[in-house]
């Protein structure tokens, strides 16, 4: 096979072999550090497997990967498109039904799991009944602006990355706007607020965690996903791809933060796959290319099984450390059979329902 041109990048509907790798090693490794992190199964299971437990809740996560490869394909789908309100609105309306039906579906499946679990279950794990203001907050992603408490463990990231795309929009509409202008020469202004946004969040608001409810937090690992792409275009786009890295590097430097180092290696690894073809081709594993499908769901639903299958042990007494251990490979299996179903029956429909929206409305 030909190795493709920097400028002939495979079609954005085409399927990415490699993408899908990163999305299932990302699912598992979420999904363990929140089986490592949430009593009582751990707890249960610490005395066999408290050392493996101990590294996944301290070491395990991945939510950069996430980060960078939403950037990715972001801006493979959306970079060199023509933009105006109508299709940015258009394009508002479609990014919410595509991450909020099935996080919208989650939420109505944890709260009578957390019920179910009250009163067997830690607080912390369970929380308290929800309130209609928190139900509300979580309808338009705002319950960590807000100060709610989370209804289930990852609903965060969701929230993030509808605020991360709503800013690589305005990019992308800034710069269609300022271009109808009829000023030549003029840069890309998509990528300029790109940089500026990503220097502010690397040297200042990521260093804070009390930003870690804006964006801005997170903005520097999701626009590594974007530089990826330009580097794979065009000579122009690959010098910058390596002044990016180089920006994470300083940093790094400046304060070190495994965080970055975990969306460089991606990055990296990401912009090597796709510039060599290697990443259209490589892995075949079935297993593999099934989980990094399915990979948001899974994201979504595990915390909801954990919940019910750790309320099921303690209701059942079951709580040696053997039967820990069972409960949560038990919780394992079920949450990659109920992500396979919650893909079929809720994800892949959210899915068809945009594409048709897309075609009807906002084409």
């Amino acid at each position: 096979m030909s190795r493709p041109a920097p400028h002939d990048l495979p079609a954005p509907t085409q399927r990415l072999l490699f993408l899908d790798a990163l999305r299932a090693f990302a699912s598992l490794t979420i999904l363990w550090h929140h089986f490592a992190l949430y009593p009582p199964l751990r707890d249960w299971a610490a005395p066999l497997a408290g050392g493996i437990l101990d590294w996944f809740e301290h070491h395990a996560r991945a939510t950069q990967v996430f980060f960078v490869v939403g950037g990715y394909v972001m801006a493979r789908t959306m970079h060199d498109r023509k933009w105006d309100f109508r299709s940015a609105g258009g394009f508002v309306v479609l990014r919410y039904c595509r991450l909020g039906i099935p996080y919208l579906a989650v939420i109505a499946l944890v709260i009578p799991v957390c019920a179910f679990g009250r009163g067997w279950l830690p607080d912390p794990v369970v929380g308290g009944a929800p309130t209609l203001p928190q139900l509300l907050a979580h309808v338009v992603f705002l319950q960590d602006v807000l100060g709610y408490e989370q209804l289930s463990a990852g609903l965060w990231f969701v929230c993030i990355n509808f605020q991360l795309g709503l800013i690589y929009l305005g990019g992308l509409l800034l710069r269609d706007l300022l271009a109808k202008t009829g000023i030549r020469r003029l840069p890309d202004v998509s990528l300029a607020v790109g940089w500026v946004l990503s220097a502010l969040g690397l040297f200042y608001f990521n260093l804070n965690p009390g930003w870690d409810r804006w964006a801005l937090y997170f903005y520097p690992y999701f626009f590594m996903g974007i530089v990826v792409y330009r580097g794979l275009k065009d000579r122009a786009g690959q010098i910058g791809f390596w002044c990016f890295m180089a920006m994470l590097v300083a940093a790094m430097a400046y304060d070190w933060r495994w965080r970055l180092l975990s969306a460089l290696v991606v990055g990296g690894l990401l912009f090597a796959a796709e510039k060599t073809g290697f990443g259209g081709r490589w892995p075949r594993t079935r297993w593999v290319l099934m989980l990094g499908r399915v990979s948001y769901s899974l994201f979504l639903i595990h915390f909801p099984v954990l919940v019910l299958v750790a309320a099921v042990w303690s209701r059942l007494g079951w709580t040696s450390p053997w039967a820990g251990v069972a409960g949560l490979l038990a919780a394992f299996g079920l949450s990659v059979s109920a992500a396979l179903a919650f893909f079929r029956w809720i994800e892949a429909p959210a899915g068809r329902l945009v594409k048709r929206l897309r075609k009807s409305r906002y084409s």
